[in-house]
């Protein structure tokens, strides 16, 4: 910009240079035409007086006058011409013979002297080959006197004129330039650091300031750029700040959220819908598409936008080895002047839908459960009020009341240990447990009903196993599975019960010889009332919550149960509790 505004400075001030010469140049040149007319005026007034000498001897008097005028240091030809144009005297001819031949009649100043004034013409002589101002004037009807002045001094006046020009012009030139330079450097030097501060403040760089101090309206810009500055700096970081905190409960969100515009292109997406979404090409710029559930839920933001609504609506997503998984979509439009969109908020609902699916389905088992000793209490009950009964029949139907009323309690004892489990409430008893030493009672206190039912216990136990938990707890689980295997198992069986360490983990194993587990039950074994023979396990008297109360207490104390088994060969469930770290061995 410094050197087209010094070039276009330096351009005017030469043109208006040559303009001011060009000027002075035509005031020389008319300057000198009218000091011409004037002397030639004065020659052709000098000459009408003589109009007798003319016709003695037109030659001569044509020679004499210009003899004269040469005295007077004035170069004039002197040209005498008859009514007809035919030069009849010419100062610059030698004699009568060397007069011009052509016709003047028809030359500019003639025919302006016709009409009765004085004619005027600049032209170049044939004659004499040399350019002359002419002035004519008639005497009478019979003579044309004509006067010329050469040229040659108005020329070279008006050539020195221009050369003086074209000399001032480049004197002008050295020192306009360097002068205009200087100025512009220092005029433009503000500009250019609002230049460079513009740049840099349009390319992101909110801190560019411009540098210097200036009292004019460079100043004033200044100072106000860098008001602006300050206020776009000062807006832009609480911009980002806001846009980061947003980012950051966005992003913090269990939640999936994303934000669609109305040509189906992602404009925003966090981790919550990537992983929900399961689609790793998912991302911000590119269209919203990739799997049969981001088109379910593609759907529902296009009718949220078509329709300029809140739509809600679920999605399920196809079926994969974790099963089913439920969403639910909630997509509001976003409308400006410029742009829609549709912001979409997905919330996995899946274990929600599970656990009022098993709520529903713990309702229903708990009421069957309880019912089916009601039943049978209330129908004893009836028998033993509708007549007299014998002393043998009173006898069994007690018997039949208080199995049933055992159950009952069985049933409600697990229940509360279960929802006390649930709830991870802790019983006050978490100390260091010796694995060894609980499995030795509970198989003590288990053994008369598995020599009763003829299964044979055999322990294999490593000591020094120490796991921090409750031993009544412990003893609980164990005996659950324990007993499981004694109850479950064939005739004459045994139960085999292991322990050892593994990986920084206590391993409990107990391995029956029974009636076994077919694999399609494994998923389930562990639910509430969850039966794999239902008329085996009522005849045996057990609750269903058993293997459901060992499930959780192994989560409970950050552990594992899982099972293996082979129908008709029997079952092994092992049991997995992190071993107590040694900082906690001391007393």
């Amino acid at each position: 910009m410094r050197k087209r505004l010094m070039a276009g400075t330096a351009a005017i001030i030469i043109a208006g240079f040559l303009v001011a010469f060009s000027l002075a140049a035509k005031l020389v040149q008319d300057q000198y035409q009218l000091e011409f007319t004037r002397r030639l005026d004065a020659v052709l007034a000098m000459m009408e007086s003589q109009e007798s000498a003319i016709g003695e001897d037109p030659q001569g008097f044509a020679v004499k006058i210009g003899q004269e005028l040469r005295l007077k240091n004035q170069e004039i030809r002197i040209t005498v011409l008859d009514a007809g144009g035919n030069v009849i005297g010419d100062s610059a001819a030698q004699g009568q013979d060397s007069l011009p031949q052509e016709n003047h009649l028809h030359r500019p100043e003639v025919q302006q002297a016709r009409q009765g004034a004085v004619g005027y013409d600049t032209r170049k002589s044939d004659s004499t080959d040399r350019e002359y101002y002419y002035a004519a004037v008639q005497v009478g009807d019979r003579y044309f006197l004509r006067a010329a002045l050469p040229t040659e001094e108005m020329r070279h006046a008006v050539s020195m004129v221009w050369i003086y020009a074209m000399v001032a012009a480049a004197a002008g030139c050295v020192v306009v330039v360097p002068l205009t330079w200087l100025i512009f450097t220092r005029l433009s030097k503000p500009l250019k650091q609002l230049s460079d501060a513009s740049l840099k403040l349009a390319a992101g760089d909110y801190t560019s300031r411009v540098e210097g101090i200036y009292r004019d309206e460079m100043g004033n810009l200044a100072r106000t750029f860098n008001v602006m500055a300050d206020n776009t700096q000062r807006a832009i970081d609480e911009m980002k700040s806001k846009q980061h905190q947003l980012e950051g409960v966005l992003q913090g969100m269990h939640d999936g959220v994303l934000a669609v515009d109305g040509d189906n292109v992602l404009l925003f997406l966090n981790d919550s819908a990537k992983q929900m979404l399961g689609v790793a090409a998912l991302q911000t710029g590119k269209p919203f598409e990739g799997s049969l559930l981001v088109g379910k839920i593609s759907a529902v933001i296009n009718r949220a936008l078509r329709e300029g609504k809140i739509i809600e609506d679920s999605a399920v997503s196809a079926a994969s080895p974790q099963g089913e998984r439920i969403f639910t979509v909630y997509a509001t439009p976003i409308q400006n002047n410029r742009t829609s969109a549709v912001l979409a908020v997905i919330a996995d609902v899946t274990h929600i839908s599970r656990l009022e699916q098993l709520r529903s389905e713990f309702v229903a088992n708990v009421t069957h459960e309880l019912k089916t000793p009601l039943t049978a209490i209330r129908g004893s009950i009836e028998l033993l009020k509708s007549a007299d009964r014998d002393q043998e029949t009173r006898r069994y139907f007690y018997d039949v009341l208080d199995i049933e009323a055992e159950r009952l309690h069985h049933l409600i004892d697990d229940m509360l240990v279960l929802s006390q489990i649930e709830n991870a409430r802790p019983d006050g008893m978490d100390q260091r447990c010796d694995v060894a030493r609980e499995i030795r009672e509970t198989a003590a206190r288990l053994r008369p009903i598995a020599e009763k039912e003829h299964i044979t216990l055999q322990l294999d136990l490593q000591d020094d196993i120490c796991v921090a938990c409750s031993p009544s707890r412990l003893q609980q689980m164990l005996g659950n599975l324990i007993e499981n295997a004694i109850k479950y198992n064939q005739p004459h069986g045994s139960v085999k019960i292991t322990a050892e360490k593994s990986r920084q983990m206590a391993v409990i194993r107990i391995q029956d010889t029974g009636i076994g587990i077919e694999e399609e039950h494994f998923n389930r074994l562990f639910e509430r009332f969850y039966r794999v023979d239902t008329s085996r396990s009522r005849a045996i008297g057990g609750t269903g919550l058993g293997l459901s109360i060992v499930k959780h207490l192994a989560v409970l104390y950050g552990g594992e149960v899982s099972v293996e088994s082979t129908p008709g060969k029997g079952s092994t469930f092992t049991v997995r509790l992190p071993l107590l770290l040694p900082e906690k061995t001391g007393t």
